[in-house]
């Protein structure tokens, strides 16, 4: 069967004919001609090496796990029906009830209800058992811009989201729940739930579990412990003044905050470097060995099978 031609190579070989016809006007043309056709080889090598470079390192960050794992998502969302009710797993379901007795307890009826934590620590789900428990709606921020002030103007809801505590204006909330769940054990809960699995290999998860942990220390209010690791913080009277502590604290470290937002100051009081938004938790070596390793593969070119 015929095999489909390469474009650059079609390319390449037109180019040479109409080369070759140029030569047949004189011999001055002939040194010049030569001198093209090498540079037309040359880059017509370095394509097929450039192509061969970005098939291997397809194929090897195709072997990550977390790559393979969310791709394995993506066929059963298209080959499964996802119609089905899941059920929420138990543990969610008794820190969702002590949260609801403690709000009895304390005569509070929550408006918004802020939750915090890395990916893979159960933010979605505590926020949806909570829900059912208090009859509120969750609220998933996972499509928002939290770069840009998000509107919480939903009454009765529960929004959820690993960077709310550091991105926005938290004085609307009645109560803040922040999960401390180890980054060991919130990493493996997305490749179990295979749900952007990716973040695993790409995410700096003890960077972002930092400053996390800050945000919610910085909000007024007594901590109080739901579960072995979910913590809790109501609004006080004279609200949770987290802007008006973090801009004390970088004070007295003697850092100036102009021009900054809240996740810049908040970054610049633990680490001493303003940094904000997605990029700032990336693990920017996380391909890197993928890549030098397809580099030098298709630099050095594979051996030739022997007919």
């Amino acid at each position: 069967m015929p095999q489909p031609a390469n474009n650059c190579n079609t390319s390449f070989q037109k180019v040479k004919r109409s080369i070759k016809v140029l030569n047949n006007r004189g011999d001055s043309m002939i040194p010049q001609t030569n001198a093209f056709l090498k540079l037309g080889g040359g880059l017509r090598g370095i394509a097929g090496r450039t192509s061969s470079v970005g098939i291997s390192f397809l194929r090897r960050i195709l072997g990550k796990r977390g790559v393979r794992t969310n791709l394995e998502f993506l066929v059963e969302t298209i080959l499964e029906d996802n119609d089905n009710k899941v059920n929420l797993p138990e543990n969610a379901l008794h820190t969702a009830r002590a949260i609801e007795n403690f709000f009895i307890a304390n005569h509070i009826l929550p408006n918004r209800i802020a939750v915090d934590g890395v990916p893979g620590s159960g933010k979605s789900t505590l926020a949806k058992a909570l829900a059912a428990r208090l009859d509120m709606k969750a609220v998933c921020l996972d499509h928002y811009d939290m770069d840009r002030p998000v509107s919480f103007a939903s009454t009765f809801a529960i929004f959820e989201h690993h960077r709310l505590l550091r991105t926005q204006d938290i004085e609307c909330f009645d109560a803040l729940i922040h999960i401390d769940q180890p980054v060991t054990v919130s990493r493996q809960n997305i490749l179990k739930r295979k749900r952007g699995a990716y973040l695993v290999d790409i995410m700096d998860f003890d960077r972002l579990k930092i400053i996390g942990e800050k945000a919610f220390s910085l909000a007024d209010g007594q901590a109080v412990s739901m579960d072995k690791y979910v913590r809790l913080k109501t609004r006080p009277a004279k609200g949770f003044n987290d802007r008006r502590n973090l801009a004390r604290e970088l004070r007295e470290k003697g850092f100036t905050r102009a021009g900054l937002n809240k996740e810049q100051q908040i970054f610049l009081s633990v680490t001493g470097t303003a940094r904000k938004g997605f990029t700032a938790y990336l693990n920017t070596g996380a391909y890197k060995q993928e890549f030098v390793a397809a580099l030098l593969e298709g630099m050095a070119g594979r051996p030739r099978r022997k007919r």
